[in-house]
């Protein structure tokens, strides 16, 4: 990854920071981002540095452990948000107080929820909902 001028993302910071790498990078980019451009992140940590990724990077970058135990360098997941969390925005979408409609949904019968669930990795670009539906109730007559 280069930042303008062409400069790789480590020497960039580097010159920028009077010759000491960043004491924390936050990957933020979105779904399908490279591991790449995590892994020019990481690269960019002084010694104790910490990398905190918040992206949605579908590949799984090659962590050099070596190196980042020699630097004391720490990498962190987060996690979007807590069950309890989840409860409430569901029920805040339930009650129409959550715009969802900048969710891309894909509504899918409960009967083809295998093609729902092999569908989540393909995300479109970024946040979508999936919807799995129960089929319609069938009055008898």
């Amino acid at each position: 990854m280069l930042p303008a001028g062409g400069t790789p993302l480590r020497d960039w910071a580097r010159e920028h920071n009077e010759g000491e790498g960043v004491d924390i990078v936050v990957d933020c980019r979105g779904p399908g981002a490279p591991a790449e451009s995590m892994l020019d992140a990481i690269s960019t940590l002084r010694r104790g540095g910490v990398a905190v990724d918040i992206g949605g990077m579908m590949e799984r970058p090659a962590l050099d452990l070596f190196s980042m135990m020699c630097s004391q360098n720490s990498v962190i997941g987060s996690l979007w948000f807590s069950t309890g969390e989840a409860q409430e925005m569901a029920e805040l979408a339930g009650s129409g107080v959550l715009d969802l409609s900048v969710l891309e949904h894909h509504t899918f019968p409960l009967e083809q929820i295998n093609e729902a669930l092999e569908d989540l990795p393909s995300r479109r670009g970024g946040f979508s909902n999936y919807i799995c539906r129960p089929a319609t109730e069938r009055t008898t007559s």
